[in-house]
């Protein structure tokens, strides 16, 4: 008895044991999840990625909410144009009572089950299915192209705050210069080797490069907001990201990014299904006059005393000619013809759009790669140029004008190689959308 008691009370043990590991595993994934659900707690103190920014975007930006409601929408309509071809069943149970001064007064029950079927309606109904389909088809392209906008302005928001970054850098270095500029001023001027106006004209470039510092800054706040908004949440202060404006080759020949951009640009491939869509809605509407078979049955049940007294069956098989509409049928063609012309027209504008902007994207991109090149060359003599200057102020025998214009040549070439830098990001990244390739690198293309 007592090893019986040993033993459950072990078994009791192990059980209490495994509930306590199954909640605490349960309650741990819980918070998990609840971290990865809430960017906020996400954003706040780390170093966010681009691909997490993106991350966030996809799972919270509004427009692919938005996105993919209008796809359910057309999909419950596919599911509309289907229903018609199915059995259409009701029930229909009544009580009547009357009274008359001759004959008295008495009720009567009556209970009426009917069945419709449409039987052939000379691809109607298909064509109506067909229509619906290829426009939700089209709604899922167009969810694919808000997805590739999402993601190209949470980049160019990024690239853009990696800009603002390195200017509050510069702006900094440049304080830093013309307050050791001013040391050395208020040394000379200790002993006598410089006049006042050196202080002075030293003081006021540092007051400007403070003024212009705290300028930076506020670009700065103000891209931090800008990314927040690319990426759907606000309320977030995604301070904290890394630097991806370093230079990476990007190469491709024009007319295979043009290639590219037909096979790949959703909003191409939106317009390609609306076309077949419209010749649908053509093919449809010349069917305004084709017949339509259909059956119904019923079973009805009635009786003045007893509901189930008098029962009849009933079933019939019938099919409808239009013979004329008023010339309805010849209006709805002419309206779908037009339709069908209008959206081949602006399936070709698109498409010509498309090859202006890739060759557009791609010489913009051309360009700003150069521009690289020749910004880190002025900016590496303007450096030479400041080194020079400073040594020669600091030996003494340098001018204020000398120092203060080797300050400024060397801050806007600094700046001029961040702006050559986010520039060609801005451009590759414009080739790429161009192309319908900037989901590609995220995973998020089919």
């Amino acid at each position: 008895m007592a090893k019986s008691r040993t033993e459950t009370k072990t078994r009791t043990r192990a059980l209490l044991t495994a509930g306590l590991m199954f909640v605490m595993t349960f309650v741990s994934r819980t918070a998990n999840a609840e971290i990865v659900a809430s960017p906020d707690m996400v954003a706040s103190g780390d170093v966010l990625s681009i691909e997490r920014c993106v991350e966030i975007a996809l799972q919270n930006h509004p427009s692919l909410a938005e996105a993919r409601s209008s796809i359910e929408s057309q999909a419950a309509r596919v599911g509309q144009a289907a229903a018609g071809g199915r059995p259409q069943v009701s029930v229909s149970p009544s009580y009547s009572y009357s009274r008359n001064e001759n004959s008295g007064q008495g009720g009567q029950y009556n209970t009426d089950l009917s069945l419709r079927q449409e039987i052939y309606d000379w691809g109607r109904r298909d064509l109506s299915i067909k229509g619906a389909k290829q426009e939700r088809d089209a709604r899922v392209k167009d969810e694919a192209d808000t997805v590739e906008t999402v993601i190209r302005d949470v980049m160019g928001a990024y690239f853009s705050l990696n800009q603002t970054n390195r200017t509050v850098l510069i702006a900094a270095e440049r304080t830093r210069n013309y307050e050791q500029r001013l040391r050395w001023a208020q040394d000379f001027y200790r002993i006598g080797t410089k006049p006042k106006i050196e202080v002075t004209k030293a003081q006021t470039d540092l007051s400007n490069a403070k003024l212009d510092l705290v300028s930076a800054q506020g670009a700065r706040s103000k891209a931090i907001s800008t990314l927040a908004s690319a990426m759907g949440i606000p309320s977030i202060t995604p301070d904290s990201v890394s630097d991806v404006l370093a230079f990476a080759q990007y190469t491709v020949a024009v007319e295979d990014a043009v290639t590219t951009a037909m096979a790949n640009r959703p909003d191409l491939q939106a317009q390609d299904v609306r076309v077949e869509g419209a010749k649908s809605s053509l093919a449809l509407a010349r069917k305004g006059l084709a017949p339509t078979v259909s059956g119904s049955g019923g079973y009805s049940l009635y009786g003045e005393s007893d509901p189930t007294e008098e029962q009849n069956w009933r079933v019939s098989v019938g099919i409808d000619f239009p013979v004329f509409d008023g010339g309805l049928t010849r209006e709805q063609v002419k309206q779908a013809e037009a339709d069908l012309a209008g959206t081949e027209a602006r399936r070709e504008t698109l498409r010509q759009n498309i090859i202006l902007q890739v060759r557009t994207a791609h010489a913009s991109l051309t360009e700003a790669t150069e521009a690289v090149a020749a910004a880190w060359e002025v900016e590496r003599q303007a450096k030479e140029t400041l080194d020079l200057a400073q040594g020669r102020y600091k030996a003494g025998v340098g001018g204020s004008l000398e120092i203060s214009d080797a300050v400024e040549a060397y801050a806007k070439a600094q700046m001029s190689v961040v702006n050559a830098l986010y520039n060609h990001k801005a451009a590759e990244l414009e080739l790429k959308r161009t192309m319908g390739v900037v989901a590609d690198e995220f995973g998020q293309k089919d």
